[in-house]
């Protein structure tokens, strides 16, 4: 039978546990671009925030349909988790139209966040896509470094709630 303070040692692990896993679900990194097509020649504004300051730089790759590097660059968050930057689109690079991608990272694999654009080759054309953002496509986070915590957390609780309630199985 499980006791009022087995009770409240089970609600407040639930809590803690409920706790940790919101935490790791918060998207890391964002990432968009103030357009959604470039031409040769146009410049790609970047722009995102990042949830915690980890004082280390924010890697931004840009790929071609084919996932080929056309692009790399980094960049350091501002001191309100903001981040941009700038490319110029085209060069030696940048060989084929398409559909492009802009991958950024920040500390490690699980912090990573990512956004497409249409790239064309030729010159820049006005366009009434100015101004437009992309949405975000957050990278799912696997729990990284957390697993182990949470997971030995659950362990270490489920132990001393069944050494604290002494259960008594009774048919």
């Amino acid at each position: 039978m499980l006791t009022i303070n087995s009770k409240i040692y089970l609600v407040a692990i639930t809590l803690l546990t409920v706790s940790f896993l919101s935490a790791a679900a918060q998207t890391p990194i964002t990432v968009t671009t103030d357009k959604t097509s470039y031409a040769d020649g146009d410049t790609i504004a970047i722009s995102g925030a990042v949830t915690t300051q980890l004082n280390i730089p924010i890697s931004i790759v840009i790929r071609d349909s084919s996932q080929n590097m056309v692009y790399i660059a980094q960049t350091n968050p501002n001191s309100d988790g903001t981040y941009s930057t700038q490319a110029v689109a085209g060069g030696n690079t940048w060989k084929t139209p398409g559909t492009y991608e802009v991958d950024v990272t920040y500390g490690g694999s699980d912090k990573t966040a990512k956004t497409t654009f249409t790239y064309t080759l030729g010159s820049s054309q006005p366009s009434s896509a100015s101004n437009q953002t992309n949405s975000t496509i957050p990278a799912v986070p696997e729990f990284g470094s957390l697993a182990a915590p949470i997971f030995s957390i659950a362990i270490l609780a489920s132990i001393i709630l069944y050494a604290k309630a002494r259960p008594v199985f009774k048919i």
